[in-house]
């Protein structure tokens, strides 16, 4: 028998137990950029922690070699003569709030805000008819009292006369006795009556004079001259008298003279006394001072701020500088300090972030700076 040929079957895998599956392309490329984004993230992640390390060892470096410039500078006199420049508030000289003395009706107000008004000058002008009522009254109850006055002095006198007549009759025996005791108790009586018209008369007087003193108040006038900076009335209001509550009607204000407030500190203090010269600028006038003195010091420091309350009085013909305002005082003044603790050292001895210790030898001050670090234990 003759042996057949095997027959293969092109493109059929062969059925063999010992070959493994083939690996496509398409996976092995997704492996490979598997692992690399792998390791670029492991390569970025490395890389910010050696900045943060490096950064991190750059700032300790830098502050345990940090060394402050320390500035040296001369010590010398003070001088006589000590300028300071602070803070300070106007205000008006003298400030007065007009209220209400008399119930009524403004019947006229020529004045209004803004207006310059001299001492005695008409502001407003309140009627009331029932007080005009009531002083003709007052006034004829006077008049009643005085012909009552008249009329008990004539009695008396009467009575004065009768007696005088009586008594040696009675002393003489021609009238009885009791005809003398009426006639001098009569004249008693008339000469009391006499003495409570004249205290009724009194009484009325002063009734009158009370009455006539809130006619005056009827009449508002300027207490000195000054400005109107708030008026709150106008012609046919209502205005109410009263202690406590009456109607508020002006505002005046002497402004000619300012008055400026200024808190000195404890180590500005010692020289500030009255009589010494001060010039006063405002922001809104850059190019004008205005002279003026001290006039006033509370002689006692603020115990909260430690600073010297000062009034420093400032001439205003012009109204240039207005009152409220924020202003800069500049005080020249005379030191009223012993020569030896008379030194002058500039604010740049002290460096920000450290404590200088200043010496003085001679006319040299040297400083010696002790650092603070944040980081390490180390200082210098």
């Amino acid at each position: 028998m003759s042996e057949k040929a095997p027959h293969i079957v092109e493109g059929a895998p062969a059925a063999s137990g010992g070959d493994k599956p083939r690996i496509g392309p398409g996976t092995a490329y997704l492996g490979l950029g598997v692992i690399a984004l792998l390791m670029g993230a492991m390569g970025i992640g490395g890389w910010g922690s050696y900045q943060e390390q490096h950064s991190a060892l750059q700032t300790f470096e830098q502050h345990r070699d940090f060394v402050p410039t320390v500035k040296v500078a001369e010590v010398r006199e003070s001088g006589a003569t000590i300028k300071v420049s602070l803070p300070a508030t106007t205000q008006a000289f003298t400030t007065a709030n007009i209220f209400a003395r008399a119930s009524g009706y403004i019947d006229k107000r020529p004045v209004d805000i803004g207006d310059h008004v001299k001492a005695g000058q008409l502001l407003a002008q309140i009627v009331a008819p029932e007080l005009d009522h009531q002083i003709e009254q007052a006034q004829a109850t006077l008049e009643l009292d005085k012909a009552t006055l008249r009329q008990n002095i004539a009695n008396r006198d009467l009575a004065q006369i009768t007696w005088n007549r009586d008594r040696p009759m009675v002393a003489e025996g021609w009238t009885t006795q009791q005809q003398g005791s009426i006639d001098q108790q009569n004249l008693k009586a008339l000469e009391a009556a006499v003495g409570v018209a004249q205290q009724s008369i009194a009484a009325q007087e002063a009734q009158l004079r009370v009455l006539n003193q809130e006619k005056a108040y009827q009449t508002v006038t300027a207490p000195f001259d000054g400005v109107v900076t708030q008026r709150n009335i106008d012609v046919g209001s209502l205005v109410q008298a009263d202690a406590t509550s009456g109607t508020f009607m002006f505002t005046v204000m002497q402004t000619n003279v300012i008055r400026t407030q200024v808190y000195v500190p404890q180590d500005q203090a010692i020289g500030v006394r009255p009589g010494v010269e001060a010039i006063i600028h405002i922001p809104e006038l850059p190019g004008r001072g205005f002279p003026g003195k001290v006039t006033r010091i509370a002689n006692a420091l603020q115990p909260d701020t430690r600073t010297l309350l000062t009034e420093i009085d400032v001439p205003n013909p012009d109204g240039a500088l207005p009152r409220a305002a924020t202003a800069r005082s500049s005080c020249i003044f005379r030191a009223r300090r012993s020569r030896s603790s008379c030194r002058w050292m500039p604010l740049s001895s002290t460096v920000r972030g450290c404590t200088s210790l200043c010496s003085t030898m001679g006319s040299r001050a040297y400083t010696r700076s002790l650092l603070r670090t944040t980081l390490g234990s180390r200082s210098r």
